[in-house]
């Protein structure tokens, strides 16, 4: 959990829990507004006995009770109070519980006394109450005193070589802590981490590492400003996982790692000698790499220069060994990372979710987070620290890039044929390998090898290393004798690959690969069969299960006739999958088997044309049978996340069967669903205009994507474009299908929000009123489609001034969503905030509030800090605060929720717009007009631009202007 701005919040003028409430949320808004399911996991981690139950965080943040002493110190460490300020809070709450835990005491005696007695009643309990916390504050004073005293003899122990009586005596030290609240941080610090060494002195290894990674959990305040503890830990906890033996005497010390506490006289062992960083996904060293001495060296040295050095492109043509040379430097250079992180940039689209599982991986999001916002989050988190390298593979374009990389001062490496870097990166040309280096690169993989064949081999295959690499195996492995080696290599030639799917590669890279498929067809029919399917789709991990799809293939299909016993036989596939790795064509791990993009281009090539339009089929049908289920279903998002590469690679814009056009439509839902419309919309354009062109614009696929891409413009706030598809579509939809058609509904049930959306309330209530009552006569009023229209008419009755109907519609639809989606579906969120505006527009703030702060962490916690369906809550939820005079904390709110809307949806999005003016309208509140004037006059100009001149939200920016300058 991250502290907040810089300035401290003051709970000194509290003069009741609900006050004090107030000041708590304000604090909790400063540590980037954790969800109570973070603040619950983290007080569990801190190991001091204090819980912060989820029910308990509501109630007291409501100010509808009053927290324990504990509970209240818990919190405000959580949210990052500096040790020096936590007395404030303790005093405030001492104060209050005079009120709170006597007030009820002094009740009872003035009944019995007479009222009069009540006053001076009150006045002894608190002169009792203060004496007592004098004495408590000396025992809690004394009781620190012992623990560092403890503390110190165990470290003694340790010194000495008595590890497991030092452990005895920090786990006394530990259990004293947990009875006192106040307990020194540093030494609590001090103490778990000598455990995690006297575990790893006595070989407990397993324990050591447990402790270790509760350590690394700790909050930074709890390690101590400079977060040196929590360096530390992660030390210990590598030291955990992979023990050193005791060093030689005079012998080198292990490498400690900068910022380290560590006690005299005590080996600290940061990170193994030769050890990788603790955030790391590459794939192991290459044993055989040879070479390339000065690309690793330009590398380091442009990477130490700083400034514009800090992105460098390594270019050259395929198979010239970029990936290796990138997997290399990382290897070497590890110890000067603390993150390193692959990420496969083939394919624009798919960039973002690899970020997305850095930041889950670092622990910035939690898993299930939008691409969108964990993106975000770790670009943020990344330009804020160094010591990181993002490796970007085969990178096709500079704008598959650009607009990933992070900035600030960490490394970025990108390996690309294509050239035009110069304005992203530093290029660091790479060609084929200088001969002495590929001989050796060869004789390394076949050490039988003559120097004389090592050269005439070398000299055929051009020198490039990945040809090298596999020929050497290829020889090594079937005992093959270099002349009949080059023999296959003239006799089964494979055509260059083809321009734009996989660049321009020499014949002998795709003849080595092909006869590794000769050596297949004749060992392993199956394995020959399952890298056929593999080559058809994508560069990433499929799945086992996948490949057990067998239907549609016959003893008799030539292509595929060796997966038909796999069915009944999984070891068979397992087996063949194995094979496929070790003749170097296919990698594989728990998630799947894969081939290298370059092995797939050229079996493709070599698949005569039958068989390879065969194998597709077979792999479109694959995708088909293992469809995740509903893209609307957050549930169903990582399984939506692994077939969506696979389905671009099979060309799902063809004319192709039915089944694969609906698995397409319903993936541009899932992306759009997913919070990234931009994705989305370009798929969905692409099926219409392939299907358009071999269908017509009347074939019921070609509307549904129609559709999808007018939901796609509409998401990214072009709402002129997609009516314009939303009209269009309708009427096509209606003659085609019928006016009464769910399919028909849906579209007209989108266009209609598309209308309010253009200010165009009555038109849009008009036209959602009779979608209404088409979907409730054909589906009921629970159906999940009856209740969307329900509820965006019940938007438009709001947007009409038809408050009250609105909030009786909202309240009904609600009501029905809990009981048909459950209380976390989007769907449920996005009617819970729609009521909400509802009860701000009748004045009925604190209902309003209740609802809106439940709904606001139930979609960070569905959806993360950044989504839209999170940033228009926390717009809705600033709305109430500034309502009910809190303007300070409606402020740092909206100050939060207008940068992250821009960020993640851009400036002139109609969101960010109203984000904006909700922070015009609080800065006027609080007599800053100055900035309000500045702001509001800019959203003003980006509204017309925007929506139009005469567009509701636009007269109404216009108006507050006008306010504003009025004053």
């Amino acid at each position: 959990m991250e502290q907040g701005p810089e300035g401290s919040v003051d709970p000194s003028s509290a003069r009741s829990k609900e006050d004090l409430a107030r000041f708590l949320s304000m604090l909790r808004v400063r540590a980037d507004s954790p969800s109570y399911r973070e603040l619950e996991k983290s007080a569990s981690g801190l190991g001091i006995g204090q819980a912060l139950p989820r029910t308990t965080l509501g109630e007291v943040l409501r100010g509808r009770r009053f927290p324990s002493k504990a509970f209240l110190l818990t919190f405000v460490r959580l949210c990052g109070v500096p040790p020096g300020e936590i007395h404030v809070w303790e005093n405030t709450w001492n104060r209050l519980a005079v009120q709170y835990k006597v007030g009820e005491l002094a009740d009872r005696s003035a009944e019995s006394q007479g009222a009069g007695a009540a006053p001076r009643r009150i006045a002894e309990l608190e002169e009792r109450i203060g004496v007592l916390s004098e004495r408590l504050r000396r025992q809690e004073q004394a009781i620190e005193q012992a623990g560092r005293a403890w503390a110190a003899v165990g470290t003694a122990l340790q010194d000495q070589g008595h590890t497991s009586e030092a452990e005895a005596v920090y786990l006394a030290v530990i259990a004293l802590q947990r009875e006192l609240d106040s307990f020194d941080a540093q030494t609590v610090a001090r103490v778990r981490h000598g455990i995690v060494e006297a575990m790893s002195a006595q070989g407990r290894h397993s324990d050591a590492e447990v402790a270790a990674e509760l350590l690394v959990g700790e909050p930074a305040e709890t390690m101590g400003a400079d977060r040196a503890g929590t360096l530390a830990a992660e030390q210990l906890m590598t030291s955990a996982r992979t023990p050193l033996p005791p060093p030689l005497s005079g012998g080198p010390q292990p490498p400690q790692l900068a910022g380290a506490t560590v006690s005299p006289g005590r080996a600290q062992y940061s990170r193994v000698a030769g050890g990788l960083p603790t955030i790391w996904n590459l794939e192991p060293r290459n044993p055989e790499f040879t070479g390339r001495e000065d690309i690793l060296q330009r590398l380091r040295r442009s990477f130490h220069q700083g400034g514009t050095s800090v992105v460098q492109a390594l270019q050259g043509q395929g198979g010239v060994g970029k990936t290796q040379i990138a997997v290399e430097f990382a290897h070497r250079n590890a110890a000067d990372y603390d993150i390193v992180w692959w990420i496969a940039a083939e394919d624009s689209a798919l960039v973002g979710e690899q970020i997305a599982a850095l930041a889950v991986e670092l622990g910035w999001v939690e898993q299930g987070t939008d691409t969108a916002t964990a993106t975000a989050v770790a670009k943020s988190h990344l330009r804020g620290r160094d010591r990181w390298l993002l490796i970007f593979d085969n990178a096709e374009e500079r704008a598959a890039v650009s607009d990933w990389l992070p900035g600030g001062p960490g490394h970025v490496m990108i390996t690309s044929r294509a050239g035009r870097w110069e304005r992203v990166a530093v290029r660091v040309p790479v060609d084929a390998m200088i001969e002495s280096d590929a001989i050796a690169l060869l004789r390394t993989h076949c050490p039988e090898l003559s120097s004389e064949e090592a050269e005439l081999l070398a000299g055929e295959l051009d020198f490039l290393p990945l040809a090298l690499c596999q020929a050497g195996s290829f020889l090594a492995e079937t005992a093959t004798e270099v002349d009949d080696y080059l023999n296959f290599l003239h006799t089964h030639p494979a055509a260059l690959l083809n321009e734009g799917e996989a660049g321009d590669y020499p014949r002998s890279l795709a003849a080595v690969i092909g006869l590794g498929l000769d050596q297949l067809a004749q060992d392993d029919p199956t394995g020959l069969a399952v890298v056929r399917v593999c080559a058809l789709l994508g560069p990433e991990p499929i799945p086992v299960r996948w490949l057990m799809t067998v239907e549609d293939i016959t003893a008799d299909d030539e292509a595929l006739s060796g997966l038909v016993r796999v069915v009944n036989d999984e070891m068979l596939l397992r087996r063949a999958i194995g094979t496929t790795v070790r003749f170097g064509l296919a990698t594989s791990n728990r998630d799947g088997v894969r081939l290298h993009r370059l092995v797939q281009s050229v079996i493709r090539d070599l698949l005569p044309a039958t068989a390879r339009e065969r194998v597709r089929r077979h792999a479109r049908a694959l995708l088909v049978a293992n469809r995740p289920g509903d893209p609307e279903d957050p549930a169903t998002w990582p399984e939506w996340a692994r077939i969506v590469p696979h389905l671009l690679a099979v060309e799902p814009n063809a004319p192709v069967d039915l089944h694969l056009r609906m698995l397409a439509c319903s993936t541009c839902w899932y992306l759009i669903e997913r919070g990234d419309a931009d994705a989305g919309g370009r798929l969905a354009r692409s099926l219409c205009e392939a299907w358009g062109r071999d269908a017509g614009p009347d074939d019921v696929h070609v509307l549904w994507a129609t559709r999808c891409l007018a939901r796609a413009l509409r998401e990214q706030g072009r709402y002129e474009e997609a009516r314009l598809l939303y009209e269009d579509a309708l009427a096509r939809y209606q003659r085609v299908l019928g006016k009464e058609h769910t399919d028909t509904l849906r579209l007209a049930h989108g266009c209609a929000i598309n209308l309010r959306l253009l200010g165009r309330y009555q038109e849009a209530r008009e036209l959602q009123e009779v979608t209404l009552r088409s979907y409730r006569a054909t589906l009921g009023k629970d159906h999940p489609h009856s209740l969307h229209s329900a509820n965006h008419l019940a938007v438009d009755l709001g947007a009409l001034g038809h408050h009250d109907e609105a909030r009786k519609l909202h309240e009904d639809t609600l009501t029905r969503y809990r009981r048909v989606l459950g209380d976390d579906h989007p769907d449920t969120l996005r009617s819970a905030n729609h009521l909400t505006a509802d009860l701000i527009a009748l004045g009925e703030y604190a209902e309003a509030r209740m609802l809106d702060e439940e709904t606001l962490h139930r979609c960070q916690r569905a959806f993360g800090e950044e989504h839209p369906y999170t940033l228009r809550a926390a717009t809705s939820y600033a709305t109430i605060l500034r309502n009910l005079g809190q303007l300070q904390a409606a402020l740092e709110l909206q100050e939060v929720t207008l940068t992250r809307s821009r960020q993640i949806l851009g400036t002139d999005h109609p969101q960010s717009l109203r984000a904006a003016q909700m922070l015009c309208e609080i800065l006027y509140h609080l007599d800053r007009l100055d900035r309000a004037l500045e702001l509001q006059r800019e959203t003003v100009q980006r509204y017309r631009r925007v929506l139009g001149e005469e567009h509701p939200e636009t007269r109404r920016a216009v108006d507050l202007l006008r306010k504003i300058g009025d004053e």
